[in-house]
């Protein structure tokens, strides 16, 4: 494993943690409402294409999937290292919620459980430019000029631009989830 801040002079542990967590929290509450516009500059095209599928099959049928009272439980650093021109980090994040499936037109229940949270482990990648642009304090608009507060959204409320996250700083790659049940280990 690579030491990170030779590669990546902003990295700290805890801010990186921390923005990790936000990532997954948003993404799967993006899946909850169905519109992944929210998370779209923190994921990647194949990522992003995989849940987009996933929830236009929800839509067709007129379904939503829910993870109410989600969390992090923890989140690890598993390996880091340098590909090419990019940091790819690989992280664990154990999670817990509730995960269950619901008919959009009668609030009823028609997948899962809603009374006893599940814990999975959620494998991610993460990349990184090596010589990415510094993002400062203010991110503006890539188009219009507009000032963007990416951690609500990447989309611009003016313009409608995405502010490509990719050029300046980690992006969700990848994402793989074990089921684990507390009593007997992982499935």
């Amino acid at each position: 494993m690579i030491n990170i801040s030779d590669y990546d002079k902003s990295f700290t542990e805890s801010t990186f943690k921390s923005k990790v967590d936000n990532m997954f929290v948003m993404l799967y509450t993006s899946i909850m409402l169905q519109d992944l516009t929210r998370v779209d500059h923190y994921i990647g095209d194949d990522l992003y294409k995989k849940y987009e599928n996933k929830i236009k099959k929800l839509m067709e049928s007129n379904q939503r999937q829910m993870y109410d009272e989600l969390n992090v439980k923890s989140t690890e650093i598993l390996n880091a290292e340098v590909e090419d021109d990019k940091i790819i980090i690989k992280v664990l994040i154990v999670s817990r919620y509730l995960d269950y499936t619901i008919d959009k037109s009668t609030g009823r229940m028609v997948a899962g459980n809603r009374d006893s949270r599940v814990q999975r482990n959620n494998y991610l990648t993460l990349e990184k430019k090596i010589n990415a642009h510094e993002l400062g304090i203010s991110r503006k608009c890539p188009s219009c000029g507009a000032n963007m507060d990416i951690n609500y959204s990447g989309k611009c409320e003016y313009c409608g631009s995405i502010f490509n996250t990719e050029e300046y700083d980690y992006v969700i790659t990848k994402l793989d989830e074990d089921y684990v049940d507390a009593m007997r280990g992982v499935r």
